[in-house]
């Protein structure tokens, strides 16, 4: 990123002219050139290592939010997160993790009764090839699917993307469709990406910020960045997790009928169906056009798959 040119002021004594003891002088300099550091932190996500495109955290009612193609709807197993190579260079998967937050109040992070945590097994991220990690609860993902043990083959159900399960054994352990996040983990456990939401109305908002601040003594939403994504840094947040301050991006997703995906790398999230006349799009970044989209399923077929529901909702509350 350019910097523009700063004046600074340089001391120097007694070299202009004798008969002064010091002249302050103003020159133009480009500061940027010669002091790297003062250039702001990049407000996009690093292409060296995979890319959060798309959430499906509140999945569509009806045959139509039959996510993994496996003939049922799930409200907790058809929940998805897309991962993006954006890179020129392939990405070992190994050791990054997903997850929900980061644990607070003594919670261990991998509390399989309300969070989710899937870590990648080995496994080869092409340039532009899209990783699809499924919640997995009571279902099964159609073609080829991976889980935390071990990777499979690209999968041409998802347009070619790798596919994982976690495999998450209840249906506590699920995103929440109304406040909640995902955090992209680097093997080393840096932050590299936090995709946070909050969709409750402002009033039961800042009661919850009230309540939260009456009992320890201080406000505890600590998500903070330094990302130009972070606008909404004032927003309550689960409270038995906290997105980490520390996070290189941390971006804001909207509500959304189905799921939320980034419009360009550069972008921000959105609703899917402001991008395409589909409700998701699992395996492929960006989402396809409207147009596109109708022309691969003229006849709306991808709606209509007979489907079983199980279940209508996910619970509202969980045994925290």
């Amino acid at each position: 990123m350019s910097q523009p040119a700063r004046c600074v002021y340089i001391h120097f004594p007694e070299i202009l002219n004798s008969s002064f003891t010091g002249t302050l002088i103003m020159l133009p300099i480009f500061v940027a050139a010669i002091v790297p550091a003062l250039a702001e932190p990049s407000p996009t996500p690093d292409r060296a290592h995979p890319i959060i495109t798309e959430i499906l955290y509140a999945v569509p009612t009806g045959p139509a939010g039959d996510a993994d193609q496996d003939g049922n709807r799930s409200a907790t197993g058809d929940e998805f997160i897309e991962i993006f190579n954006a890179g020129e260079k392939p990405i070992n998967l190994e050791g990054y993790r997903l997850m929900d937050g980061l644990p607070t109040q003594g919670k261990a992070a991998t509390d399989e009764k309300s969070h989710i945590d899937f870590t990648f097994p080995k496994a080869t991220l092409a340039p532009k090839q899209t990783a699809v990690i499924f919640n997995g609860f009571g279902s099964t993902p159609k073609g080829e699917v991976g889980d935390a043990t071990a990777a499979k083959a690209a999968n041409e159900n998802f347009h070619g993307a790798l596919v994982f399960s976690m495999k998450c054994n209840n249906q506590y352990q699920a995103l929440s469709n109304s406040n909640d996040m995902v955090v992209l983990l680097a093997p080393d456990g840096t932050a590299l990406q936090c995709v946070r939401w909050d969709n409750r109305d402002d009033e039961k908002r800042e009661q919850a910020n009230r309540s939260r601040r009456d009992t320890s003594g201080k406000n505890s939403d600590s998500t903070k960045s330094g990302s130009k994504n972070s606008r909404n840094n004032s927003r309550s947040q689960p409270a038995d997790k906290a997105a980490p301050e520390a996070a290189r991006v941390t971006q804001d997703a909207p509500k959304s009928t189905g799921s939320v995906t980034l419009t360009t790398i550069e972008g921000e999230f959105t609703p899917h169906m402001d991008q395409s006349a589909t409700l998701f799009s699992p395996g492929q970044f960006p989402a396809a056009p409207a147009a596109d989209a109708a022309k691969s399923d003229p006849a709306g077929k991808a709606s209509e798959t007979k489907t079983t529901e199980k279940p209508a909702s996910k619970p509202a509350t969980s045994p925290r």
